[in-house]
């Protein structure tokens, strides 16, 4: 149950960074758009704390381990996002 539960709280920053950046090249923009983005962008970058959860309920599980490198990827995708967004507008 715990492998289960790592697994699925591991998937979450992956779904939201795929999520995300679709939302944020489209052309759509509404509020609920924003606050779809504002969300999912927060659960990507917290994608190293869903690192450490799932290591703490699964460790020594493959899947949880392979699904950790790609929740880092997750935190980072989002701090790559916000760095681009810095040097375009030239701060």
């Amino acid at each position: 149950m715990k492998k289960i539960i790592a697994i699925i709280a591991e998937i979450i920053p992956l779904v939201s960074a795929v999520v995300s950046y679709p939302l944020l090249v489209s052309s759509l923009d509404s509020k609920l758009v924003r606050l779809v983005i504002a969300i999912t962008f927060l659960c990507a970058f917290l994608g190293f704390v869903f690192f450490f959860i799932g290591r703490g309920l699964a460790k020594d599980d493959k899947a949880v381990r392979i699904l950790g490198i790609f929740d880092w990827l997750a935190t980072i995708y989002v701090i790559a996002i916000y760095v681009i967004a810095i040097f375009i507008f030239g701060l």
